[in-house]
């Protein structure tokens, strides 16, 4: 668990070390394989390929090539082919080149792709990335693109816009936003006789452990008031923002790692006395749970009342069970600080492209065109188009309706964007196996704590390096 599992978590998260020229990238939990390409396309499994030489303008009628990358599956990828063949439709002289491994063999591709000054002109990331590419230089300022019009922002939330930022500088556009939520079984708690309180309304951590604990002693065997946290990658982010000072989540004025001991003993222990009290789980039926699909887990199942997910997943969970699901913001600290933090899916543009005023028109026409954002209809979040938004609305599935405006209460109310910096997200990993360990008893929730901020600020030096 210690210096081998460190260089492990590490890897996964920053792939290979990259060069001045590149980046480094960082897991998160999406993934899913490849399809074959549309006929109209062409899609190469070389990440290293050389990028195409600049034709002339975007106009000029010249042929052009743009090669684009997004983490794919089968389904995602027939959205994105979709979207492009109707780009080219308005662009005859464009052909585009498509990338789309799953999740893993993605960020792999693309450390690769990086290191060799041979990426796709146009490439996905998430906002947890953000810190580590940006921070090598390889990813173009969009900021100039959107002053010229190329890419039009106007009536986008600012809040969402800003989760493409880097110290201030615009890198990425955002194709959709998601936040954690909490579900609550709101059929079955009236079942059980218990009021939930107002969608608007916060309520502590404290408080919410409470609430569990009024379920719990409504509910049978082998039902549970509240699905665990200690494996959830995002919650744990908003908990420590919600006891960090703004601006210093991440790191402090020093470069370290900037989450106290007490902060993460905190995290790990609300876990283990939620399952000391019986509203959490054992780790064994945790574990067997999570290992089920969504749309068969114990949310659905009735197996659990309440559990933490990212709001887009709201219409995959309620169209999966007829009991009606709502949807709450997760608790804010016992200090009543909100520390929600925003996650955005978004397009970047190469600084090594050749093809940058055509890559920039590309991810106008993806962002903002009507007709490929019903294609789109939400697949990676809410879009920070309040137009696109309302458009979407007049159609949209109702609990699609009700997470667009969840996340723009939530973007309303959290502390400003703040890209985490270099190296923080490669933590992640660590955090959760030790919150394992924690939780069967290896380690105590302070020393998991030390443990943590001790490796912490080993790989944030080792990524200063």
């Amino acid at each position: 668990m210690s210096r081998m599992k460190k260089v492990l978590a590490l890897g996964l998260a920053c792939g290979l070390l990259l060069t001045a020229c590149g980046g480094k990238d960082a897991p998160a939990d999406n993934g899913g394989g490849t399809t074959a390409p549309a006929d109209s396309q062409a899609e190469t499994t070389d990440a290293a390929e050389t990028p195409a030489e600049d034709k002339g303008a975007v106009d000029s009628g010249e042929k052009q090539t743009l090669r684009v990358a997004w983490w794919g599956s089968t389904e995602r990828d027939k959205i994105y082919y979709q979207i492009n063949d109707m780009f080219m439709a308005e662009y005859p002289n464009v052909e585009i080149v498509t990338e789309s491994p799953g999740w893993n063999d993605y960020w792999v591709a693309q450390s690769t792709a990086y290191a060799s000054n041979s990426a796709a002109d146009v490439v996905q990331f998430q906002s947890n990335q953000i810190g580590e590419y940006c921070s090598k230089g390889v990813l173009t300022p969009l900021q100039p693109y959107v002053e010229s019009g190329a890419i039009n922002l106007e009536d986008w939330n600012q809040d969402l816009v800003d989760t493409g930022k880097y110290e201030d500088q615009l890198y990425m556009i955002s194709l959709g936003i998601t936040a954690q939520t909490l579900y609550i079984n709101e059929t079955f708690l009236s079942e059980l006789g218990v009021e939930l309180w107002p969608a608007d309304q916060d309520i502590t951590w404290d408080e919410y452990a409470q609430f569990l604990q009024e379920v719990q002693a409504k509910l049978g065997a082998d039902t549970y008031a509240g699905m665990d946290i200690y494996t959830n990658n995002d919650l744990v982010w908003v908990w420590i923002r919600e006891n960090s000072t703004d601006g210093q989540e991440w790191l402090d004025e020093d470069g370290n790692f900037a989450p106290g001991a007490d902060t993460l003993e905190s995290w790990y222990a609300f876990s283990d006395d939620m399952r000391k009290a019986g509203t959490f789980p054992s780790v064994e039926w945790t574990q067997e749970w999570l290992a089920k699909a969504w749309e068969e887990g114990a949310l659905v199942n009735r197996k659990v009342v309440c559990m933490f997910e990212n709001a887009n997943k709201y219409k995959i969970y309620q169209n999966s069970m007829e009991d009606k699901l709502a949807i709450r913001k997760v608790p804010v600290g016992n200090n009543g600080k909100h520390g929600d933090l925003l996650i955005t899916s978004a397009f970047g543009i190469s600084e090594s492209s050749k093809q940058k005023d055509l890559a920039a028109e590309y991810i106008n026409f993806f962002v903002n065109n009507m007709e490929a954002q019903k294609v789109f209809n939400q697949e990676l979040g809410v879009p920070a188009s309040l137009t696109v938004q309302e458009e979407l609305a007049k159609t949209a599935d109702p609990s699609d309706v009700a997470a667009t405006e969840y996340l723009n209460m939530v973007a309303a109310q959290a502390p400003p964007f703040v890209a985490k910096a270099p190296g923080v997200w490669a933590i992640q990993d660590e955090i959760n196996g030790t919150a394992e360990m924690v939780a069967t008893g290896m380690m105590s929730a302070r020393e998991g704590a030390e443990h943590i901020i001790g490796i912490a600020n080993e790989m944030i030096a080792e990524n200063a390096n």
